[in-house]
């Protein structure tokens, strides 16, 4: 990642006494300053009742949300085109729990939700609307975190936490499925004591599948890589807290995933008192801590643990989560991290999400305090405003 380089030249001056080298010391932060992104905020209503809200963005700019709207009768999907502020809204299902999405090849929607301890497949179709499958019913309760992702032949893939397991006993590993010929074939990717029950799920750019999710018993990171089919899965640890500098924490919990340019992973995470960054570099794994305050009153539950990552057009990563309540926009700019508070706080859970359009327009989904509606921010970069006007004239 190029902004590893600069990162590497960044500790180094830092390691450095401030003292002699002062000029040197003010220069770095005025370059930080002024290299900071700025951008306008709007605010749009999708539902008056919304939470648990996963964003999608298709290759025409056009915006897909899955959620669960607890006064609207269930699990939905919402859509907005691209060139309008107007979102048109659907029950996909009566029954409820936290939801996923992603879009195949030709844009349509799927969705994943966890409906009263059992596991959903949702798919959109024109002509018959949505096609809803329970994925391994009677095999046991599923519960907290579902992940989902679309092939390029248009296979979908779940990912999930088992609670338990056919007898009620516990099972309490992460699992995945794929849909082949029809039927749902599934095969367990950990099986360590509590793992994945925040869970991500990517596809590769040769079809590979990729997952990051949480080891929590162990108190990791963990990720792991496999074929198209699931069939073995390669396991290996991002971070956890028995050794080096977060010995005692319990970090993983939250994690969002996505792949670079290069098809290289990139993780936000969260302990009990940190949001965390971790990427590739070489034959390691370099990890940022991008809010060192992102718990103060210690309200930890699986619910506001919740990170979300996107990357802009330059490839640098951007986090949208909570701090007890309050939502928070965190962006790397290629110097260092900034953490942008968005003005939004209370006592109910944002579960927010993000996704970052080509232009750099960054749309945060997330459930409004107040009433309870689902709402998206919308952030313009003002230098393409200005540079739009520019032309203009």
């Amino acid at each position: 990642m190029a902004q590893s380089k600069t990162l590497s030249l960044l500790r180094h001056v830092r390691a450095i006494s401030c003292f002699p080298f002062r000029l040197l010391c003010v220069a770095v932060v005025l370059l930080c300053a002024a290299r900071a992104q700025q951008w306008n905020w709007t605010s749009e209503t999708v539902d008056d009742s919304g939470t648990f809200s996963a964003l999608a963005l298709d290759a025409d700019g056009n915006l897909h949300v899955g959620y669960l709207s607890p006064d609207g009768g269930g699990t939905k999907y919402a859509f907005r085109a691209a060139d309008t502020g107007r979102w048109f809204t659907m029950l996909v299902d009566k029954n409820n729990g936290p939801v996923n999405i992603a879009l195949d090849s030709k844009q349509r929607p799927h969705l994943c939700y966890l409906a009263y301890q059992t596991l959903k497949y949702a798919a959109f179709d024109k002509n018959n609307g949505w096609q809803i499958q329970e994925i391994g019913p009677k095999s046991g309760e599923r519960d907290y975190t579902c992940g989902i992702a679309i092939g390029a032949d248009d296979t979908p893939h779940l990912t999930w936490y088992q609670l338990t397991y056919f007898s009620d006993a516990y099972y309490v590993h992460l699992r995945h499925a794929v849909l082949k010929d029809g039927k749902w074939l599934a095969r367990t990717v950990d099986f360590g004591f509590e793992t994945g029950k925040w869970n991500c799920l990517r596809i590769d750019p040769r079809g590979g599948l990729e997952v990051s999710y949480s080891a929590f018993k162990d108190g990791a990171l963990r990720y792991a890589k496999s074929d198209a089919m699931g069939s073995s899965w390669k396991v290996m640890t991002i971070e956890d807290g028995k050794s080096g500098r977060h010995v005692g924490a319990t970090p993983g919990m939250g994690n969002s995933m996505v792949l670079d340019k290069n098809g290289n992973p990139n993780f936000s995470y969260r302990d009990e008192t940190t949001v965390r960054y971790a990427w590739p570099e070489g034959d390691h794994w370099r990890i940022d801590v991008v809010d060192p305050n992102a718990n103060p009153f210690g309200n930890v539950s699986w619910i506001n643990q919740r990170t979300a990552l996107a990357l802009d057009a330059n490839g640098y990563p951007h986090v949208a989560y909570e701090t007890d309540g309050a939502l928070k926009h965190a962006y790397w700019d290629g110097t260092r991290w900034h953490v942008q508070p968005m003005g939004i706080g209370g006592a109910k859970h944002r579960y927010p999400s993000i996704v970052i359009s080509r232009d750099n327009i960054i749309y945060i989904g997330y459930s409004n305090p107040d009433d309870g509606s689902l709402r998206v921010l919308v952030g313009t970069p003002r230098s393409s405003k200005a540079e739009t006007a520019k032309k203009d004239k």
